[in-house]
């Protein structure tokens, strides 16, 4: 067990972050934060809505305002950090790590910054709003190098995420660890699942991004229902390729398919699940969906549900099939069609798969605190190593 002398006497968690519902990560890692720690302060704006996010629905102008705003008031508050020995700035952290930085008060202290939806990839590779090869993509990734590399600690939720943040943060120093994304396990508890009757109820939900690949599970339903297999859809939620998503439900629609169009809170989330017999994650093609472990996946695991979702090295890590998790080639909508098919007529035939086991294993709070711990003491360690060869 971590010695409690490497871990923070006095903490700040500093920036302008949201931990409502759709940043459950801010608000599992910033709890974890004050256990581990002997005292934490809190330096925020008084005004906290969502943070610098990349879905605020605002006008640019809006955000803006509400940006130099934010770091205003971080400003004004800088000198509470005098006496800290640690400061963690959760995610988007990138303007107030600059802020941060900036104010002078970073220095001799221990910075941990959450780079969760990283910049680069997020932007260029998942939401596809920058070409890849452009000179704003170019420059978004010297940003991120530039804001990320003053942090002593760089976390990530995936070892694959890590491994190419350490390779983008190279000549820094900053040292990078992978913490699964965390979640609210308060409200994501195992729940039953429902009797299994002649249809079952397959659900999907998300911000339709591209990463998600909403379009296959559409195909995939298309299939199945021309087939006469009784499973029937359930999408819930809007974004970005909704109306593609729309468009291509308008040329045949689809009788097992419903979509509930428009993004809901975690409790109607829940009841949705609770009615479900399988889950679905994602299923883009990109290399950033081979990366990572959405938030639905830990949900859907966490409620004991079993899910499909595309397979790749962060997927494959977390453990066999027979526990829940049925692993799909990415962008296959036939492959897909077959494993709902698979799956459901196993749920039929009486098999009881425990999900929860692998994400309590693998991805729960008590493994975030592990890893906390321990990439606190490592990035320690370096720091001393460091200073002594210097």
């Amino acid at each position: 067990m971590t010695e409690t002398r490497n871990m923070p006497r006095r903490l700040a968690v500093f920036g302008a972050y949201s931990d409502d519902d759709l940043y459950q990560r801010n608000r599992t890692l910033v709890k974890i934060f004050a256990e581990l720690s002997q005292e934490t302060i809190y330096l925020r704006p008084a005004s906290q809505g969502s943070g610098h996010g990349f879905s605020s629905g605002k006008s640019a102008f809006t955000r803006l305002k509400e940006i130099l705003s934010d770091v205003f008031a971080l400003w004004k508050q800088r000198s509470l950090l005098r006496n800290c020995d640690t400061v963690f700035v959760p995610y988007p952290a990138y303007l107030d790590v600059l802020a941060l930085w900036v104010s002078g008060y970073s220095r001799e202290k221990l910075v941990i910054v959450d780079a969760f939806l990283e910049l680069h990839s997020t932007v260029v590779e998942d939401r596809k709003l920058i070409p890849s090869r452009s000179l704003r993509a170019r420059l978004l990734k010297s940003f991120q190098k530039f804001t990320l590399g003053k942090a002593d600690l760089v976390l990530i939720d995936t070892s694959e995420q890590a491994a190419l943040m350490s390779k983008q943060l190279s000549g820094t120093g900053t040292h990078v660890a992978a913490v699964p994304v965390g979640i609210d396990e308060s409200i994501w508890t195992e729940i039953p699942c429902p009797d299994v009757t002649d249809r079952l109820s397959v659900l999907f939900w998300g911000t339709f991004i591209p990463l998600h690949g909403v379009e296959h599970i559409v195909a995939a339903a298309r299939i199945l229902e021309s087939r006469g297999v009784d499973v029937d859809f359930q999408l819930i939620g809007d974004g970005q390729e909704a109306q593609k998503i729309s468009s291509m439900l308008s040329e045949s629609m689809l009788r097992s398919l419903r979509w509930e169009r428009r993004l809901v809170d975690t409790a109607t989330l829940r009841e949705a699940v609770t009615n479900a017999h399988i889950v679905l994650g994602i299923f883009g093609e990109s290399a950033k969906s081979a990366s990572v472990i959405p938030y639905k996946v830990h949900q859907s695991l966490a409620s004991g549900r079993p899910t499909i979702t595309r397979e790749g090295p962060a997927m494959a890590s977390l453990g066999s099939e027979r526990q829940g998790l049925i692993l799909c080639p990415p962008g296959d909508p036939i492959a897909l069609a077959a494993l709902i098919e698979d799956t459901a007529a196993r749920l039929r035939d009486g098999w009881a798969p425990r999900p929860r086991i692998l994400y309590d294993e693998n991805l729960g709070n008590t493994v975030i605190r592990e890893r906390l711990a321990a990439a606190i003491v490592s990035a320690k360690l370096e720091i001393a190593e460091a200073i002594q060869s210097s």
